[in-house]
């Protein structure tokens, strides 16, 4: 019995040397459970972490995929604008050069027929600008002639408002009415009354005052040529008479030299005698 405590006392020395042995080891197995639950759970959290990070990772690459599908399209896209925008404009550049070349034609056409409506308009401008300076020199002359002539016409529609009223009666087929220096000029001047003033101015040869009014017409008649058609005669005193070119007067002798000149005939330019000088023979 005794043995068997002892053997039960070595029982219990040896289970109290084995478990101030295991002690420490089950102090370190406590410590490597602890660190194992640590580990296991660090572990879970890596896993959640990687769990995460690859669905990061899953949804990153999807997101690099949509971008590169995104970026796929819009270089396509870019690329198919690009090139439509480069055949537009070379449809458009094409249209605008031919455009631009029925635009040079067009303005070619306009510009000869431009240019020769204004050549034409030129021509005109110019043919009516010598027309204007002729009509000017003509109005010129015709105002030079006037006021050359107006202290004429003035002293002679004075000397003609000086006749009675009978003689101007009897010239009223010459000169009109002649209340005017108007109306009285535009008989005046006349060719076609000249003859017959001469023939009224010779049968009142001893009227001073119309031998110069028949004197005034005669000048003012040839002024209205460019050459003088008549010219007046030039009987003198003393000369031989002529019947060429002199006619006496009823009083006058029959044969002898000038006495006195009644009235200057006229002849044309040429030399024909249309008037024969009146005058008296002594």
């Amino acid at each position: 019995m005794f043995e068997d405590v002892e053997h039960f006392l070595e029982g219990v020395l040896d289970g109290m040397k084995a478990r101030k042995e295991i002690e420490p080891l089950r102090k370190k197995i406590a410590e490597l459970e602890s660190k194992i639950t640590d580990l296991a759970t660090e572990r879970d959290s890596l896993d959640a972490d990687k769990k995460s990070l690859s669905q990061q990772v899953a949804d990153l690459t999807n997101q690099r995929d949509n971008f590169k599908t995104q970026l796929n399209d819009a270089q396509e896209n870019f690329y198919r604008k690009e090139n439509n925008l480069r055949e537009d404009f070379k449809r458009q550049l094409a249209e605008s050069e031919r455009r631009l070349v029925d635009a040079q034609k067009d303005f070619n056409r306009q510009l000869n027929e431009q240019s020769d409506y204004f050549n034409r308009q030129l021509d005109d401008a110019n043919n009516n600008l010598n027309n204007a300076v002729k009509a000017r020199q003509a109005a010129e002359r015709l105002a030079n002639f006037y006021r050359d002539t107006y202290s004429e016409l003035d002293a002679a529609f004075k000397i003609y408002q000086t006749l009675d009223d009978s003689t101007r009666f009897d010239l009223a087929g010459i000169f009109g009415a002649g209340d005017t220096a108007a109306g009285f000029f535009s008989g005046a001047v006349q060719e076609s009354h000249l003859s017959p003033f001469w023939d009224y101015v010779s049968r009142h040869a001893d009227n001073e005052n119309l031998s110069r009014l028949f004197d005034f017409c005669f000048e003012m008649v040839n002024r209205g040529f460019r050459e003088p058609p008549y010219s007046r005669l030039n009987v003198e005193q003393g000369n031989y008479f002529d019947s060429d070119f002199m006619r006496r007067t009823s009083q006058s002798r029959q044969m002898g030299n000038v006495v006195r000149v009644v009235l200057q005939g006229y002849q044309y330019s040429e030399g024909n005698v249309i008037k024969k000088s009146v005058i008296e023979l002594g």
